[in-house]
């Protein structure tokens, strides 16, 4: 690993809104790649900022009364309080109004002058103030007197054009056009991904034409007097301006020596960040082209991310539908979910650079998010930590149990341990060289699906083992060693995370109990020494409950339920339980929720019952064998609109205050459900994760102490009307949603 400064840049933002999510994107794989970084021990220099010389800029503060510098000021700060509360760890914030910019972009001009590279010419074009580009006459069109560009994309004006032609200074870039290709083809890792390095040979091999630096306008960066047809002219926003932001904030050109020191240390940029649309003209060509002018080394990389459409819609400001703004959204999640709003910034922050491998385009969906959050989130990792440290507060006090020669595996007092049966420290220390190479090359879509690998791997661990069985049957030290390769698994979490949570990550220390952050190289072969104490078992990601509004519901309706018009009464005395706050009767409603199955010893045959008069179901067989009145008897047609499906548990939990009560996340195919049923005293919750079950799923949905259960599930009983002995479950490879027929 090279001891050089690692320099990161992202592009610096035009101040015409408040930040997206499409903004944001490209921080949040800027943060994630700076913290990898800094946890491997390198320096970092992380550099954004804001594009504030545009002439929109002066036009929209004067249309608001206000000074164009006044208005820049509020606007970039706007963007700064965006990214620190997304926990962007930028180190430096550059603002292209600011003195050590301007002066910087005067010399380069005055350098590039001196050395031949400006000439003076006329240019003369369509100009679009909004888009800040000159567009040619066959892309416009006439129309009333004014002329309008012919196909304008979903974000390009609609406004009348305006025809500019003024006297210029233009830049001789097809002189680099050789040296371009020649440095590109030399170091074809310098431009990424693949299909941007390819748009860019083809358009510089198509042929440049110099370009003009220099606009007539009173907003931006004034020409120095020293080049000709200076006055009344400014430096393009685009070129030459915002560009040498990079160069400009670690101190290029800087009278003061130690930034100028700082500068000498951390050219080149390592790794330029940014859209695909501002890649192949602007960073890959006239970027370029300007360092080689002022013979500065080019940047190392430079990396396009795509586009994000949201609910298959192009983000823009004419559909407001599809303006995600990241906090504002985060807040939405922190609510819905009850957890922190840091906590809700993280899952915001996994879903982006999850969802989508990094480079391509990608389709942004709020319930995608909000699913992901439930499934991978608060049913993966939040599920693995928390029934760790439930274990490890029920069975060993918090306290990280002595695991030496448990299963052979030997931890000792510095926390080093070699690999026991488990086998979980050694899976993940061997995923560690995969994650580490995912986040070099920005795939951070591959990263984060290599650890939750590993956290799936940790949660089957917990069903295979079984832990609450062995602990019934006295054997703590396998017990023991369980816990010490899940906690490990843990703790190795909070390092492979930290880069894309952060805030995640120091709560999953403060939960173990380690006060220190943890580096890239502890993260291979951790483990808690024992002795150690960890803290109490707190929920990570709390679930989100989906509203009615959010999710379609079975409907009652004649045909798709056993009994409409019992269905609809048991509805309304679930609500009046509710509404009492009776204890008792939720929990009674509860048991509702499980249809029994008799299996009496001496009984013919087995025969279905239920605890719910609207099932309409109720033969039973008595002890003896016998057959018991029935209450009451139905048809096959009645039998059949009875909608039976394959279930996966994903979570389960206990309710506080409700000794019976679990409630349970269920996957049934098509959706995610939540049921709530009567069997916590007979099953450890930790137990069910993963099983397969069988459930009514059109069954209409009733509420219990505020909460909603949408289904029943099937469990045996050996007495009438008494507690559950068993679940049905299927023990075959079925997905979940498949009919039981």
């Amino acid at each position: 690993m090279s001891d050089k400064v690692f320099f990161i840049t992202t592009p610096i933002y035009y101040i015409n809104g408040t930040p997206t999510v499409g903004h944001a994107y490209t921080q949040m794989a800027a943060d994630a790649r700076a913290r990898f970084e800094r946890s491997r021990g390198r320096r970092v220099y992380f550099l954004t900022g804001t594009d504030e010389n545009a002439l929109k800029v002066a036009r929209v503060a004067r249309e608001r009364g206000q000074e164009p510098q006044a208005y820049a000021d509020e606007m970039a700060q706007r963007f700064r309080d965006v990214w620190d509360q997304l926990g962007i760890s930028y180190d430096d914030y550059i603002r292209t109004t600011e003195p050590r910019h301007t002066v910087v972009v005067q010399r380069v001009i005055e350098k590039l002058w001196q050395n031949g590279h400006l000439a003076l010419g006329t240019y003369s074009g369509w100009y679009s103030v909004p888009d800040e580009t000159f567009f040619r006459d066959e892309e416009t069109v006439e129309r009333d007197g004014s002329h309008y560009l012919i196909n304008p994309s979903e974000d390009q004006t609609k406004e009348p054009l305006e025809w500019v032609e003024e006297t210029v200074h233009f830049f001789t870039l097809s002189q680099f056009q050789d040296e371009l290709l020649v440095r590109y083809a030399a170091q074809p890792e310098m431009l990424q991904p693949e299909s941007r390095r390819n748009e860019t040979l083809s358009f510089i091999g198509m042929g440049l034409r110099d370009t003009s630096i220099s606009r007539v306008q009173d907003w931006g960066i004034p020409l120095p007097p020293s080049v000709p047809e200076s006055a009344g002219h400014v430096a393009y926003v685009w070129f030459p301006d915002a560009l040498l932001n990079y160069a400009s904030a670690p101190g290029y050109l800087s009278d003061d020596p130690q930034r100028r020191a700082f500068f000498d240390a951390v050219w080149p940029p390592d790794l330029h960040l940014m859209s695909k649309d501002i890649f192949t003209r602007f960073h890959t060509t006239l970027w370029p082209a300007l360092l080689l002018a002022l013979d500065l080394p080019l940047p190392r990389q430079c990396f396009a991310h795509g586009f994000w459409t949201v609910d298959g819609r192009k983000m823009s400001k004419r559909d407001a539908d599809t303006i995600i703004e990241p906090v504002a959204f985060a807040r939405e999640i922190a609510e819905r979910a009850g957890c922190e709003f840091t906590t809700a910034v993280d899952a915001l922050r996994y879903y982006c650079l999850r969802e989508v491998t990094f480079g391509a385009d990608g389709d942004f969906s709020r319930e995608g998010c909000l699913a992901r959050y439930n499934s991978d989130l608060a049913n993966g990792l939040g599920n693995l930590v928390n029934r760790a440290l439930s274990m490890l507060a029920q069975y060993f006090d918090g306290v990280v149990p002595d695991a030496t020669n448990a299963t052979g595996d030997a931890t000792n007092a510095a926390g080093a341990s070699s690999t026991g049966e488990i086998g979980l420290r050694a899976a993940a220390s061997e995923a560690l060289p995969r994650i580490e190479a995912a986040y070099e090359a920005l795939d951070f879509s591959s990263a984060l699906n290599t650890v939750w690998d590993i956290i799936a791997l940790a949660n089957r661990a917990i069903e295979e083992q079984k832990p609450w069985a062995k602990i019934k049957a006295g054997d703590a030290k396998s017990v023991a060693a369980l816990l010490d390769e899940l906690l490990s698994v843990c703790a190795w979490c909070a390092v492979t995370l930290a880069p894309v949570m952060p805030h995640v990550a120091q709560r999953l220390r403060d939960l173990l109990g380690l006060e220190n952050t943890l580096s890239w190289r502890e993260a291979a072969g951790l483990a808690l020494p024992a002795g150690h104490r960890c803290g109490p078992p707190q929920p990570l990601f709390p679930r989100i409950q989906q509203t009615k509004a959010a999710r379609t519901q079975p409907q009652v309706t004649k045909g798709n339920t056993m009994n409409e018009a019992n269905a609809s009464e048991a509805n309304a005395s679930a609500e009046e339980a509710q509404h009492s706050n009776d204890t008792k009767a939720n929990e009674m409603m509860a048991e509702a929720n499980i249809t029994s199955v008799r299996t009496d010893e001496g009984a013919a045959e087995t025969s279905v019952a239920t605890s719910s008069e609207a099932a309409g179901i109720s033969a039973t067989t008595d002890s003896a064998g016998s057959a018991a009145p029935a209450k009451a008897t139905i048809e096959y047609a009645d039998f059949a609109k009875v909608e039976l499906r394959a279930a996966r548990i994903l979570s389960a939990e206990r309710i506080p205050k409700a000794d019976k009560l679990l409630k349970l996340q269920v996957d049934i195919g098509n959706e995610q459900r939540q049921i709530l049923a009567g069997i916590a005293q007979q099953f450890e919750p930790e137990s069910l994760i993963g099983k397969t079950i069988v459930v009514v799923a059109n069954l209409a949905p009733r509420t219990m102490r505020g909460l909603e259960s949408q289904g029943m599930l099937l469990a045996a009983s050996s007495e009438a009307d008494g507690p559950p002995s068993g679940l049905l479950t299927i023990d075959a490879d079925v997905p979940p949603g498949s009919i039981i027929r």
